[in-house]
């Protein structure tokens, strides 16, 4: 019995690890990460770019690892939240583990900031104004 649970666990854990799907927002925009992380793919990671499309936002994949061959994908998508434009990076490397995914993802960050400076700090809300008090009336003689 305990031999059969533990088989149970085991297969759940490699069906999430498989299934992973990581991603990271960061305040840039999608049109000034696009080429830097299409690069980053090839000549940093040294993968195989298979399909990829600018207009969608989207690069297909084949990273070589322990002599074998995974299929992976990086979405960038532009997202607007509290009035602010970002960039969302998915990335999902099918039959690895989801470890994988968010060091390359923080390498990307890296990549982006070392080339592209800083992101954009978030806007600064204006501190509710003081009312100012009432004027003594004018006096009349």
């Amino acid at each position: 019995m305990r031999r059969l649970l533990a088989s149970l666990l085991l297969a759940c854990a490699l069906s999430t690890a498989a299934g992973a799907r990581s991603d990271k927002t960061l305040a840039y925009t999608r049109e000034t990460v696009w080429p830097t992380a299409v690069r980053f793919l090839v000549v940093d990671e040294k993968v195989k770019v298979t399909d990829k499309d600018g207009d969608a936002g989207y690069v297909l994949f084949e990273l070589k690892d322990e002599g074998k061959t995974y299929r992976g994908s990086l979405e960038v998508m532009t997202v607007v939240k509290d009035k602010r434009t970002s960039v969302k990076f998915v990335l999902q490397i099918a039959d690895r583990p989801e470890w994988m995914e968010v060091a390359m993802l923080n390498r990307l960050e890296r990549k982006l900031r070392s080339e592209l400076g800083s992101p954009s700090p978030s806007p600064v809300t204006p501190a509710p104004s003081e009312p100012k008090p009432p004027e003594p009336p004018a006096e009349t003689k």
